[in-house]
């Protein structure tokens, strides 16, 4: 709902103190027709909520279109023409399956608690930060409905639309299922990339943590790969995990992006975990380095 401007603008000449600067203002308002009028009645306006409302609505605007020009200036991702050699690669390997994440990897999320009246998730919010979804989720019949608001990650729509042409796409989150799946109905847009999900009751718990059982996936660790800002969530599967920083909220957060070209590689492999493990390996030689340092 746009804001109306603040009571005390309509009776500026009452705020105003006596003499010509009084007289000023009531003209500057008047001479609507002249510049000096108008540079007059928009600086009111854009020091009013209203045009605090206006600077917002022009900043998801600019940000909206840079996301649907992004591809056509050469700033997304372009996919490389498959060989046919490489055809022929892709046709005698597997499809294989790459697990997501949910919060803080694809979306963040913020809730009023009902119990605690504590603002969850959004103190790291700037005050202008505009969800992409704002829903309404029932977790306990007998309780009011909670107020999620939901920011998207940037570009993951554009991820979602090249990694789904690579693989079968699978949602694995640590959070609750009601709220988990009209998220990813709202990610999805009907689509039906992303079918297959699992929620917190397919976790390990291991409190105050969760742990994700990629077998529940699929038995086959060759093809599977799993994107999660927690590491604790693939402990049991180092070797198929894509490490991602988490997300809260950044407009310039560009990490979605820099993963596609690995991922469209990681297609042509055999076995995901002779590429993933390399990293796992290089870490253990970074710790036992500093170890022998001490």
């Amino acid at each position: 709902m746009v804001s109306q401007l603040p009571a005390q603008s309509a009776h500026l000449v009452k705020l105003a103190p006596s003499g010509q600067l009084a007289v000023a203002v009531v003209s500057n308002l008047q001479r609507s027709r002249s510049s000096s009028g108008r540079r007059g009645l928009v600086s009111i306006l854009l020091s009013s909520d209203l045009g605090t409302y206006i600077r917002r609505l022009l900043a998801r605007v600019a940000e909206k279109a840079c996301a649907i020009l992004r591809p056509y200036l050469g700033l997304g991702y372009r996919e490389v023409s498959v060989s046919p050699d490489m055809a022929d690669r892709l046709a005698v390997l597997s499809r294989k399956t790459l697990v997501l994440d949910l919060d803080e990897t694809l979306v963040h999320s913020c809730y009023l608690d009902p119990d605690t009246h504590d603002n969850v998730g959004c103190s790291q919010l700037p005050d202008h930060a505009q969800p992409d979804y704002v829903l309404n989720v029932s977790i306990d019949p007998m309780v009011e409905p909670i107020v999620f608001r939901v920011f998207k990650r940037p570009h993951v729509d554009e991820f979602l639309d090249c990694v789904s042409k690579w693989y079968d796409l699978v949602i694995y989150t640590a959070s609750l299922e009601v709220y988990a799946t009209q998220v990813v109905d709202l990610l999805d847009a009907g689509q039906g990339r992303m079918s297959r999900r699992f929620y917190r009751q397919h976790c390990r718990a291991s409190s105050p943590l969760v742990s994700k059982d990629l077998s529940l996936v699929t038995p086959d660790m060759t093809g599977v790969l799993i994107i999660d800002n927690s590491p604790y969530a693939y402990r049991d599967f180092p070797d198929n995990a894509v490490p991602i920083k988490t997300f809260i909220y950044d407009p310039d957060d560009t990490e979605l992006l820099k993963l596609l070209p690995f991922l469209d590689a990681l297609r042509f492999t055999k076995d995901v975990r002779s590429i993933l493990g390399r990293r796992v390996i290089r870490q253990h030689d970074n710790r036992s380095t500093i170890s022998s340092h001490r």
